[in-house]
């Protein structure tokens, strides 16, 4: 056998391979439109389930009554939201499983029991399970306008009413799910990265 007729191992491996193994993977804008709708859904859902109970910033004034036996209304300050409840700055001690009635801006009304009542700064802090909200009923748009939307991805800058009308309207609206998981990636690119599975610099962290 002449010397340039002679192979390597390697060299017989690579030739048996089949040409479509050599072809390179599509790249990734080459996603359809659905599957990108179907990711940014995903996403949205997810990021919804994961704030569903987290406490949203506030700082809301408010009114306070304590129902059965209080002594009228008096002033309070709502420091954060979740979907079931709300912590209030109050001026007085408050028994647990007191019945309260707590009047936001927009004649909004939230019907809640105490959790907690502890000592806070210059009063006490207390935990509210809500029970009920009543408000005056407006014409607002069918879906979640992208300003409120963008602040709730960022955690910041919502007043209590809100909060907890967005979380109720995305738990049923697929639409702004969708919206909210590509708020959630514009936002937050890095999260994006971990979402889609791509390695992610620590610098970036």
């Amino acid at each position: 056998m002449k010397k340039d007729e002679r192979k390597l191992p390697g060299q017989l491996k690579k030739a048996r391979l089949p040409q479509e193994a050599l072809e390179l993977p599509a790249p990734r804008s080459a996603r359809t439109a659905a599957e990108s709708t179907h990711a940014a859904e995903a996403r949205g859902a997810l990021f919804l389930e994961k704030r569903r109970e987290a406490r949203y910033p506030t700082n809301d004034p408010a009114e306070v009554e304590v129902l059965k036996g209080g002594a009228g209304r008096s002033p309070a300050t709502v420091l954060d939201v979740s979907k079931s409840g709300l912590r209030l700055k109050i001026e007085f001690s408050v028994g647990r499983g007191s019945e309260v009635k707590i009047t936001l801006q927009r004649n909004i009304i939230i019907y809640g029991q105490i959790r907690f009542c502890r000592p806070f700064e210059d009063g006490y802090e207390a935990g509210i399970l809500i029970q009920d909200m009543s408000q005056n009923s407006e014409q607002s748009s069918p879906h979640i306008e992208d300003d409120l939307l963008s602040l709730y991805v960022v955690g910041k800058g919502l007043t209590v009413p809100e909060v907890i009308k967005l979380k109720e309207h995305l738990v049923n609206c697929e639409s702004c799910r969708i919206r909210l998981g590509e708020k959630d990636a514009l936002l937050n690119p890095v999260r994006k990265r971990k979402f889609l599975g791509t390695p992610v610099d620590p610098a970036d962290d």
